[in-house]
């Protein structure tokens, strides 16, 4: 049921197509871009692009995942730290990161770094703002409870903040796997041989529009496997607190 109104997309835009409503001109039949994502399956070409993309995305998305957690719970246990790094942040924030993708391929080249920096920037931002609303949120009554109880302030951090402020760094993380792909599909328009982005724009420059909208298609389903995969570890992790459907 989740998935019916995808069939229903399906079904319309395959209905227009074949009646003749939708010229191929302007949008390739359903069966013409499933084809072509065919091809593009059965050579094996694509999974080394996918290869290539997700090596990219995997990168920045750890650095920024580990690195936002750290900035973001310190933030929330030390002023002086948050009175230094948010006004940085909140100048960074509203910034489109493609737009950095540029400067970054001036000061850390072409390759791949540039890439994984700017997907590290872009998805460090979300994950830095969840964790320092939720080690923030901590309920004062449980800090006393484990201050009375003898914890120190180093195991405070580990055996009450962090798995208190654990609901709100999980949406951060979700929100940055989505920011990951949106930013690595960016960078690789501009400056790549590799990777799903680069085959988007390189069949979309030569008219191939259904292998294009294969590609994309392709890439909007491993966003979609990613996001289950990650809320079912979640559920499974976390079976204490509910979670999003």
């Amino acid at each position: 049921m989740r998935l019916l109104p995808l069939f229903i997309i399906v079904a319309a835009w395959q209905a227009a197509s074949s009646a003749g409503w939708l010229p191929k001109a302007l949008l390739p039949s359903f069966w013409e871009v499933a084809s072509a994502l065919g091809a593009l399956v059965s050579s094996g070409e694509i999974f080394r692009h996918t290869a290539s993309s997700f090596a990219r995305a995997g990168a920045g998305f750890a650095i920024a995942v580990i690195g936002g957690i750290a900035l973001g719970i310190v933030m929330a246990r030390v002023k002086a730290v948050q009175r230094a790094v948010e006004p940085v942040l909140l100048l960074i924030y509203p910034v489109p990161k493609p737009a950095l993708i540029p400067l970054f391929m001036i000061w850390l080249g072409i390759g791949d770094v540039s890439k994984v920096t700017v997907i590290a920037l872009a998805c460090l931002l979300p994950v830095v703002v969840a964790s320092f609303n939720g080690a923030r949120s901590v309920d004062d009554v449980l800090l006393w409870s484990a201050r009375a109880r003898g914890t120190s302030e180093h195991r405070l951090l580990w055996r009450v903040v962090l798995p208190a402020a654990l609901p709100q760094i999980a949406a951060g993380v979700r929100t940055a796997i989505a920011i990951a792909i949106i930013v690595l599909v960016s960078s690789e328009f501009i400056s790549a041989e590799t990777g799903l982005g680069y085959l988007i724009f390189s069949y979309g420059g030569v008219g191939a529009d259904d292998a294009m909208l294969a590609v994309v298609i392709w890439l909007g389903a491993l966003g979609y496997l990613l996001d289950r995969l990650y809320l079912a570890g979640l559920r499974r992790a976390m079976s204490w607190h509910a979670f999003a459907h």
